[in-house]
Protein backbone atom coordinates (compact mmCIF):
# COMPACT_ATOMS: atom_id res chain seq x y z
CA UNK A 1 0.00 0.00 0.00
CA UNK A 2 1.02 3.34 -0.50
CA UNK A 3 1.35 5.85 2.17
CA UNK A 4 0.52 9.49 2.32
CA UNK A 5 2.38 12.64 2.12
CA UNK A 6 1.01 14.61 4.88
CA UNK A 7 1.20 11.69 7.98
CA UNK A 8 2.90 8.63 6.14
CA UNK A 9 -0.09 6.25 7.28
CA UNK A 10 -1.32 3.94 4.69
CA UNK A 11 -4.14 4.51 2.00
CA UNK A 12 -6.23 2.66 -0.20
CA UNK A 13 -5.19 2.29 -3.32
CA UNK A 14 -8.20 4.06 -6.05
CA UNK A 15 -10.61 1.61 -7.33
CA UNK A 16 -10.22 1.80 -11.62
CA UNK A 17 -13.46 2.74 -12.76
CA UNK A 18 -13.62 0.80 -16.94
CA UNK A 19 -15.68 0.66 -19.75
CA UNK A 20 -18.52 -1.79 -19.79
CA UNK A 21 -17.06 -5.30 -20.18
CA UNK A 22 -17.72 -6.54 -23.72
CA UNK A 23 -21.07 -8.48 -23.82
CA UNK A 24 -21.45 -12.35 -24.92
CA UNK A 25 -20.72 -12.84 -28.74
CA UNK A 26 -19.47 -9.03 -29.56
CA UNK A 27 -23.31 -7.42 -28.68
CA UNK A 28 -23.73 -4.21 -27.29
CA UNK A 29 -24.21 -3.39 -23.55
CA UNK A 30 -27.12 -1.23 -22.70
CA UNK A 31 -25.22 1.70 -22.02
CA UNK A 32 -23.93 1.32 -25.45
CA UNK A 33 -26.76 1.21 -27.15
CA UNK A 34 -27.65 4.39 -25.23
CA UNK A 35 -24.60 6.21 -26.18
CA UNK A 36 -25.16 5.73 -29.97
CA UNK A 37 -28.37 8.41 -30.20
CA UNK A 38 -26.05 10.80 -27.82
CA UNK A 39 -23.31 10.94 -30.05
CA UNK A 40 -25.72 11.47 -33.15
CA UNK A 41 -27.48 14.26 -31.43
CA UNK A 42 -24.31 15.79 -29.73
CA UNK A 43 -22.06 18.68 -31.45
CA UNK A 44 -19.13 17.00 -30.00
CA UNK A 45 -18.17 13.99 -28.18
CA UNK A 46 -17.41 15.49 -24.83
CA UNK A 47 -21.46 16.28 -25.15
CA UNK A 48 -22.03 13.33 -26.41
CA UNK A 49 -20.47 11.37 -22.90
CA UNK A 50 -22.03 14.00 -21.15
CA UNK A 51 -25.39 13.03 -22.74
CA UNK A 52 -24.88 9.30 -22.19
CA UNK A 53 -23.60 9.71 -18.71
CA UNK A 54 -19.98 8.16 -20.02
CA UNK A 55 -16.62 8.95 -19.21
CA UNK A 56 -15.20 10.72 -22.40
CA UNK A 57 -12.11 8.55 -22.64
CA UNK A 58 -14.76 5.39 -21.81
CA UNK A 59 -16.44 7.11 -25.23
CA UNK A 60 -13.24 6.86 -26.96
CA UNK A 61 -12.48 3.17 -25.73
CA UNK A 62 -15.76 2.19 -27.07
CA UNK A 63 -15.25 3.49 -30.33
CA UNK A 64 -11.87 1.84 -30.70
CA UNK A 65 -14.40 -1.40 -30.61
CA UNK A 66 -15.84 -2.80 -34.01
CA UNK A 67 -19.15 -3.57 -33.13
CA UNK A 68 -19.30 -0.53 -31.35
CA UNK A 69 -18.25 1.15 -34.74
CA UNK A 70 -20.38 -0.65 -36.66
CA UNK A 71 -23.22 -0.26 -34.89
CA UNK A 72 -22.44 4.14 -34.71
CA UNK A 73 -22.33 3.56 -38.15
CA UNK A 74 -25.21 1.99 -38.99
CA UNK A 75 -27.35 4.28 -36.96
CA UNK A 76 -25.92 7.42 -39.34
CA UNK A 77 -26.35 5.50 -42.19
CA UNK A 78 -30.32 5.08 -41.28
CA UNK A 79 -30.15 8.90 -40.42
CA UNK A 80 -28.76 9.95 -44.18
CA UNK A 81 -31.19 7.37 -45.29
CA UNK A 82 -34.28 8.83 -43.63
CA UNK A 83 -32.96 12.80 -44.53
CA UNK A 84 -32.77 11.48 -48.67
CA UNK A 85 -35.86 9.90 -48.65
CA UNK A 86 -37.49 13.12 -47.01
CA UNK A 87 -35.87 14.83 -49.60
CA UNK A 88 -37.04 12.86 -52.61
CA UNK A 89 -40.68 13.49 -51.06
CA UNK A 90 -40.11 17.11 -51.79
CA UNK A 91 -38.76 16.88 -54.63
CA UNK A 92 -42.00 16.88 -56.61
CA UNK A 93 -43.05 19.31 -54.71
CA UNK A 94 -39.95 21.68 -55.78
CA UNK A 95 -40.29 20.74 -59.68
CA UNK A 96 -44.03 21.38 -59.38
CA UNK A 97 -42.62 25.09 -57.53
CA UNK A 98 -39.86 25.25 -60.33
CA UNK A 99 -42.04 24.91 -63.54
CA UNK A 100 -44.76 27.59 -61.42
CA UNK A 101 -41.45 30.17 -61.60
CA UNK A 102 -41.39 30.05 -65.08
CA UNK A 103 -45.02 31.86 -65.30
CA UNK A 104 -43.31 34.81 -63.31
CA UNK A 105 -43.87 38.50 -63.46
CA UNK A 106 -40.16 39.02 -62.96
CA UNK A 107 -38.36 38.34 -65.90
CA UNK A 108 -34.90 37.44 -63.90
CA UNK A 109 -36.84 35.12 -61.92
CA UNK A 110 -37.95 33.67 -65.26
CA UNK A 111 -34.28 33.38 -66.55
CA UNK A 112 -32.70 31.65 -63.45
CA UNK A 113 -35.42 29.68 -62.96
CA UNK A 114 -34.90 28.22 -67.09
CA UNK A 115 -31.47 28.12 -66.11
CA UNK A 116 -31.66 26.11 -62.78
CA UNK A 117 -34.06 23.06 -64.92
CA UNK A 118 -31.76 23.08 -67.50
CA UNK A 119 -29.00 22.41 -65.67
CA UNK A 120 -30.82 19.34 -63.54
CA UNK A 121 -31.71 18.35 -66.37
CA UNK A 122 -27.97 18.26 -67.59
CA UNK A 123 -26.87 16.63 -64.19
CA UNK A 124 -30.29 14.04 -64.29
CA UNK A 125 -28.79 13.52 -68.12
CA UNK A 126 -24.99 13.05 -67.25
CA UNK A 127 -26.24 10.56 -64.21
CA UNK A 128 -28.16 8.33 -66.16
CA UNK A 129 -25.70 8.02 -69.00
CA UNK A 130 -22.62 7.43 -65.89
CA UNK A 131 -25.06 4.55 -64.78
CA UNK A 132 -25.76 2.87 -68.43
CA UNK A 133 -22.10 3.19 -68.80
CA UNK A 134 -21.27 1.51 -65.62
CA UNK A 135 -23.61 -0.97 -66.22
CA UNK A 136 -22.09 -1.84 -69.46
CA UNK A 137 -18.22 -1.88 -67.97
CA UNK A 138 -20.09 -4.52 -65.47
CA UNK A 139 -21.31 -6.56 -67.90
CA UNK A 140 -18.04 -6.25 -69.57
CA UNK A 141 -16.60 -7.34 -67.19
CA UNK A 142 -18.03 -10.64 -67.07
CA UNK A 143 -18.93 -11.90 -70.14
CA UNK A 144 -15.10 -10.96 -71.38
CA UNK A 145 -13.30 -12.92 -68.48
CA UNK A 146 -12.38 -16.53 -69.93
CA UNK A 147 -12.98 -19.21 -67.51
CA UNK A 148 -9.21 -20.31 -65.37
CA UNK A 149 -8.27 -16.68 -65.93
CA UNK A 150 -8.25 -14.39 -63.05
CA UNK A 151 -7.62 -11.09 -64.61
CA UNK A 152 -8.55 -9.53 -68.16
CA UNK A 153 -5.50 -7.97 -70.30
CA UNK A 154 -5.75 -4.29 -71.36
CA UNK A 155 -6.75 -5.42 -75.17
CA UNK A 156 -9.71 -7.81 -73.90
CA UNK A 157 -10.89 -5.11 -71.78
CA UNK A 158 -10.82 -2.05 -74.12
CA UNK A 159 -12.80 -4.81 -77.20
CA UNK A 160 -15.48 -5.73 -74.43
CA UNK A 161 -16.07 -1.98 -73.60
CA UNK A 162 -15.75 -0.94 -77.16
CA UNK A 163 -18.54 -3.70 -78.34
CA UNK A 164 -20.69 -2.25 -75.25
CA UNK A 165 -20.12 1.04 -76.31
CA UNK A 166 -21.39 0.13 -79.92
CA UNK A 167 -24.38 -1.84 -78.69
CA UNK A 168 -25.50 1.02 -76.79
CA UNK A 169 -25.79 3.56 -79.70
Amino acid sequence: MKRTKSNGSERKPKKTVTADPPAPGGELTARQLKTIPAILDAPSMEAAARAAGVAKSTLYEWIQLEPFRAALEAARGDIYRAGIDTLKGAAGKAAGRLIELLDSRNENTRRLTAREILALSIKIDESQTLEKRLTAIEQALETAQPAGKNRLSMDELQKSLQACKEADK
